[in-house]
């Protein structure tokens, strides 16, 4: 639990912010960061030993190893493409791990499964499709899927290996489920979360990704660009239909349209706004990425809400942030159902958006306007605020990057508090008494605080 980190914070941020100025050159790290660095390679060895657990197929990722209470031994098609996508990145992750990820996948594109399409949510350890009742189909998982494949070539190339694995291997199977998210797209289905079925902003935001990525590949690796203007095409009908989330009245993203069945969410509010913001992010095309004004001020409103709901969040200590859950009305608990809590990946949703979004203004500067107002005014405080605009390399911007690494650095500090104190990280702590509930060691948690702590050292994963 937290203890002793009083100056904690104020180091980190000073650190950022006279490196940042090129002021001061101080090359001691924090207690804090020093947490942050172990704790990634405590992470990693995690996810890891959650790849090929004895019992199970070659390249078989599990969402945790918890068989009981709940029982998450099986591998989600998101998850897994998710946590792909990270170690991908790594260069301490083997080769091997990959492409055994994408034999197992491919095998998944071919199993008979309940849904009878590429969007079966999830798998048995032994790779047949699992056939119990479930919200299906899940479509967002063919597109992350899709985005770690094409990772995985651009890493394979990088290194150069043989490109006929990529030709032969990889290529076709990016083609079968980026034309599925083209002929799909439009139709209903479940969220992330698996909890309400209709047409959802997290889901036809790693839709676009994944089909602007493929037009990226398949332009610079030639002989491979047939469908390259149907993507794109299709890609900017997806952003006109994502564009119709924003709602002006409440001031924030709503997160779903068009709800046929599932759990009733009247608030519209939900972090998988901010997650499919940080997947985003890279293409650094300002589409709802974290340090546009939308985003901003849908993160504002994320967070009033679950500071008023959880009692973790209630005569918070100054030195931890906000805790995070998924969406107000959550009733999961980890086992059944009575009140939400907070999640490590929403949590670290934070700090990574906080940091994806300074990496934007250090480069366009900051507009304060009548959208992304309240969030300033919690950064800032009104009595701050003197001019609506920051420039890039001015004073104010600078002073204005250290508040926000400061309020960052906040919510690792709070994953830090709850987490066990040998890295463990379930997938809940709970709401009352911070302690960890929900399935441990999940995995997406590990990748999850991994690209937080990617964006806080400013390399952040594409």
């Amino acid at each position: 639990m937290f203890t002793g980190y009083l100056t904690i914070l104020l180091t980190t941020s000073l650190l950022y912010y006279y490196s940042s100025t090129g002021s001061v050159d101080i090359t001691t790290e924090s207690p804090l960061d020093t947490w942050v660095a172990r704790q990634q390679l405590t992470s990693f060895k995690t996810i890891m030993r959650n790849i090929n657990p004895p019992g199970t197929s070659r390249g078989f990722f599990a969402a945790s190893p918890s068989t009981y209470k709940p029982d998450y031994f099986y591998t989600w098609t998101r998850d897994s493409a998710l946590v792909a996508r990270v170690i991908t990145a790594l260069p301490d992750t083997n080769l091997t791990v990959l492409t055994d990820y994408v034999d197992f996948q491919i095998k998944a594109q071919m199993t008979p499964t309940v849904c009878h399409c590429l969007g079966e949510p999830k798998f048995n350890t032994d790779g047949s499709g699992y056939t119990g009742s479930w919200g299906r189909p899940q479509n967002d998982g063919p597109a992350e899927r899709a985005i770690a494949f094409i990772a995985i070539a651009n890493r394979w190339l990088l290194e150069g290996q043989d490109e006929t694995y990529v030709a032969n291997t990889l290529v076709p199977a990016i083609t079968k489920d980026i034309n599925y998210v083209v002929d799909i797209w439009q139709q209903p289905c479940y969220d992330l979360w698996e909890e309400i079925e209709g047409v959802h902003f997290y889901t036809l935001m790693v839709m676009r990704r994944a089909l602007l990525d493929t037009v990226d590949f398949f332009d610079t690796n030639s002989g491979t660009s047939f469908r390259v203007d149907h993507y794109k095409s299709t890609a900017y009908q997806i952003e006109k239909r994502i564009e119709s989330f924003w709602s002006s009245h409440q001031n924030y993203i709503t997160s779903t349209q068009d709800v046929r069945n599932g759990v009733q969410k009247p608030s519209g509010l939900d972090v998988s706004t901010l997650l499919a913001a940080n997947l985003v992010s890279y293409r650094n095309d300002g589409f709802f990425t974290p340090g546009s004004d939308k985003i901003l001020a849908t993160a504002h409103a994320l967070e009033d809400v679950f500071k008023s709901i959880y009692p973790l969040n209630q005569q918070l200590d100054e030195n931890l942030g906000t805790s995070i859950g998924r969406y107000p009305e959550d009733i999961y608990d980890g086992v059944g159902t009575s009140v939400g809590n907070p999640w490590f990946i929403a949590t670290a949703a934070y700090t990574e958006l906080y940091y994806l979004a300074i990496k934007e203004w250090k480069q366009v500067g900051v507009v304060i306007n009548d959208i992304n107002r309240p969030f300033f005014y919690r950064l800032l405080d009104t009595s701050s605020i003197q001019k609506t605009y920051y420039a890039p390399g001015s004073v104010e911007l600078d002073q204005l990057l250290y508040k926000a690494s400061n309020i960052a650095d906040k919510y690792l500090a709070t994953i830090q508090y709850h987490q066990d104190s040998n890295g463990s990280m379930s997938e809940q702590f709970d709401r009352y008494i911070g302690y960890m509930a929900g399935a441990r060691d999940l995995t997406w948690s590990h990748a999850a605080f991994i690209t937080a702590a990617k964006a806080k050292s400013f390399t952040p994963i594409s």
